[in-house]
This record gives C-alpha cells, sequence and structure tokens, in this order.
C-alpha cells in the first residue's frame, strides 16, 4: 500500500456547530462521497490479514476493499506507518458512512478481531482532500471542497 498523498491545496478546518444533525451530515457525506474515488480508514490497531476484515461486523463492505497494508496515514508523523484499509466509493460504503451519527462517529469495535476503523480520508485522483481525526473531532478539506460544502451546510468560519 502506498503512502496517502495530501493534495497541495491549503486545507481548513471544518466542524460543524451540530455535530448530531443527522440530516445536515447525510448532505455532508453524499457530497464528499460523491466527489471521492476511494476512502482510507485507519485500522486500530492492525489486521493480521485482511481475511479478517472480510469476516468482520464490516464484512459487507469485503467486495469495496481496493487495497490493505502498512503506509503513512494523513495524519501520522513522517516516517511512522499505520495500518489502513483503502475502499472503492461505492453503496457499500456509501450505507456504511450514511449509518454513521456524524463524521467522527468512528469508534465501534469487531468483538471477534478487536480492531476499529477510524479516520477516515477522502481520495480523489491519487490525493486526499478530506481527513478526519475522529477522537479530536477535526475535519480537515480543502479549500475548494470546503466552499462546496458551505453551500450546502451551515460554515462557522
Amino acid at each position: 500500500m502506498k503512502n496517502m498523498k495530501i493534495k497541495q491545496e491549503h486545507f481548513i478546518d471544518y466542524i460543524r456547530k451540530n455535530k448530531t444533525d443527522h440530516k445536515e451530515y447525510i448532505r455532508i457525506i453524499r457530497m464528499i462521497i460523491k466527489h471521492a474515488d476511494a476512502v482510507c480508514f485507519t485500522i486500530k490497531p492492525f489486521l493480521d490479514t485482511v481475511d479478517e476484515f472480510y469476516h468482520s461486523i464490516w464484512s459487507a463492505m469485503r467486495f469495496s476493499v481496493l487495497d490493505y497494508g502498512y503506509a503513512e496515514s494523513a495524519i501520522d508523523e513522517a516516517g511512522k506507518k499505520s495500518c489502513m484499509i483503502l475502499l472503492r466509493t461505492d453503496y457499500e460504503l456509501y450505507d456504511f458512512m450514511q449509518n454513521r451519527k456524524n463524521l467522527f462517529d468512528f469508534g465501534q469495535e469487531d468483538p471477534y478481531f478487536g480492531f476499529a476503523l477510524e479516520n477516515p480520508a477522502f481520495i480523489k485522483d491519487g490525493e486526499v482532500f478530506c481527513y478526519t481525526i475522529s477522537h479530536e473531532e477535526i475535519c480537515l478539506v480543502t479549500k475548494s471542497v470546503y466552499e462546496q460544502l458551505c453551500k450546502i451546510s451551515e460554515c462557522i468560519f
């Protein structure tokens, strides 16, 4: 798996005033997924094999897997690698994302394998244009995506 390539554009903190408004979240995630080619999740703590993902509580997305392995994520320090899984933007991924409460609702752990999906990074043409840091409830987007989001949702900047 390749290291994530961050889009060379200014990133803006995009934090909504009301993170629990599900209708607003659906509008936002729909726009972001339509723009994305793929979504990469950090796996915490790690996968021994991709088969663990195929048999986990996220097995509905097993046919969405494009790649998995260790690489630098959007939030890793230089030289540090995380276990990640890259998924295509298809119906199964959209269904999974729309069933989250918000962009930061990634704490559920598979009860058998003991791993969780965290910090989704949305990718277009091989570059990250939006990523989240789940535990800190931070979402960063490129300026161009931020401007599109402001058209469909209330911005605080």
